[in-house]
């Protein structure tokens, strides 16, 4: 019979989803809409791209609260990653990481208020990567720092406290991205903003992040925010994006900490680590697959659907017309299935064709129902046991002539 019914409609999804990159793995291919569907968004989610720009992630901010106070949605989310590579031994490759981070943007139970909002556009050249080019390249130098982030920035700034109406002392948390992770105390020095109060990069051990990097430091400052805290957030690119928020009393009631610590992984050399680094740009031994099979596998590979049975409540994956429990062929409906689990069993493979070897494959109990067979990652295979909660992460799997190929895998819950 042809599966038509659903579990149930996610009322709560947010109406929005913006993406901002400057590494999106497709030049014509939306990335927030597969992520939408990795979220299992409903299909009228307004989503969109944006890149080009380390300011990518603040303009696709600046769109959200846009959309807010045009009504045309009520809730959104902002969500930003970046891949950042530099040639291998250059002074690049020590200083970028790679991170993500997302926001929700909406008007119920706000834990930080936006106040005020500024932007600037400057065609200054600095650090860019040409459509042909694989590496950034930059005019790193005292003076693109001082003209292109020092001078855009403190602009901004000045701006916001200006629409605000606050003085520059009232700031608790100064959460500014910058080019090298320390040339924000000197724009704090230039605000007159104490240098205690500037959050910090993280520089040593995440790195320069791009686009992500205005995010994941705003989020750090949510963190130790309290209420009544004024925090002024920046981005800068081609110019520079500000924001005013005011910490409400919800702040309380929010989990964290919201920043999940790096995980570090131990590998044996330089080499080895190269050669995880660029193991799927060059290994292609994927299918290229039709519109018909990815449309057809969509609501199971993407959105996570299994198969629930009404009469004996048992949930399948994959997905099945027949009730493997009590051979039940009417009433079954898609359920999405839980992103975290229990690990059930799992096996250390050494023939698989990967760039570290063993390749953990694990069967996960997932909360909710359901038993979910994948690869495990972000993990130190020593470190693997049974029993131990783990989560379902969407990630790159193998590479075919002209698409990338995603589908989940599993890492320790932390």
């Amino acid at each position: 019979m042809a599966q038509t019914a659903v579990w149930r409609v996610r009322d709560s999804a947010p109406k929005a989803l913006y993406f901002a990159s400057t590494s999106s793995p497709y030049w014509q291919r939306s990335a927030a809409s597969l992520i939408a569907a990795a979220c299992d968004f409903p299909a009228d989610t307004r989503t969109a791209d944006f890149g080009g720009s380390l300011r990518a992630g603040t303009s696709a901010l600046h769109a959200a609260f846009d959309s807010l106070r045009a009504g045309s949605v009520r809730s959104a989310v902002v969500a930003a990653a970046d891949v950042r590579d530099g040639v291998g031994g250059s002074a690049e490759e020590l200083t970028l990481g790679d991170a993500a981070a997302a926001v929700a943007i909406g008007d119920e139970r706000v834990v930080a208020e936006l106040v005020a909002a500024s932007t600037r556009s400057d065609d200054f050249l600095d650090e860019w990567r040409c459509d042909t080019d694989r590496y950034i390249n930059s005019f790193a130098s005292k003076f693109s720092t001082s003209r292109g982030y020092e001078a855009n920035t403190v602009a901004a700034a000045r701006a916001l406290l200006k629409q605000g109406g606050i003085a520059a002392t009232e700031i608790a948390r100064l959460a500014l991205a910058s080019p090298d992770g320390r040339a924000q105390a000197s724009v704090a020095k230039a605000l007159g903003i104490p240098a205690d109060r500037v959050q910090d990069s993280r520089l040593d051990d995440i790195g320069l992040t791009g686009v992500a990097m205005p995010l994941l430091i705003l989020a750090q400052a949510l963190d130790q925010a309290k209420p009544g805290d004024m925090i002024l957030c920046a981005g800068y690119g081609e110019g520079a994006d500000g924001f005013l928020f005011h910490v409400t009393d919800h702040i309380g009631a929010l989990p964290r900490p919201m920043v999940r610590d790096t995980r570090a992984l131990e590998f044996p050399s330089y080499q080895i680590y190269r050669k995880l680094r660029d193991y799927l740009r060059e290994e292609v031994s994927g299918p290229d697959i039709s519109n018909v099979l990815w449309e057809r596998e969509e609501p199971q590979n993407m959105r996570l659907h299994a198969t629930f049975c009404p009469k004996c409540e048992t949930v399948q994956f994959p997905m099945t017309r027949v009730c493997a429990s009590c051979r039940n062929t009417t009433g079954l409906c898609e359920k999405p299935l839980g992103r975290t689990g229990t690990l059930f069993t799992f096996n250390k493979d050494f023939l698989y064709s990967g760039p570290v070897q063993p390749t953990v494959n694990a069967v996960v109990d997932l909360d909710g129902g359901g038993r979910f067979l994948c690869q495990m990652t972000d993990v130190d295979e020593r470190e693997v046991e049974i029993g131990m909660r783990v989560e379902l992460v969407l990630r790159r799997l193998r590479e075919a002539e002209s698409m990338h190929h995603y589908y989940w895998k599993c890492r320790p819950l932390e």
